[in-house]
């Protein structure tokens, strides 16, 4: 599941940093701290849906942040899945 959190990480990375956005306006806008952004940047902590939204309409992503929303869920599935056949 860290691959997939790894994943929406550096995409909210790439988006913000290429529209020039600090981790720190990403967070005031979001409601997080610096800390907790970098953490979900870098696969620690799951990204949460709010953070992918903000991050979205903040680089003007056009729903290419947010669309990683989905590939967390499908990544919480398909973990779920794998635990109960013991893979």
């Amino acid at each position: 599941m860290t691959e997939t959190w790894r994943y929406c990480g550096n995409q909210i990375k790439l988006w913000r940093t290429g529209a020039g956005i600090s981790r720190e306006e990403l967070g005031k806008e979001a409601n997080y701290e610096y800390e907790t952004v970098k953490s979900m940047e870098q696969g620690r902590r799951k990204p949460s849906v709010r953070l992918l939204q903000v991050a979205d309409q903040m680089c003007g992503a056009k729903g290419e942040v947010t669309g990683g929303a989905g590939v967390l869920e499908a990544g919480a599935v398909s973990g779920a899945r794998e635990g109960v056949h013991g893979h």
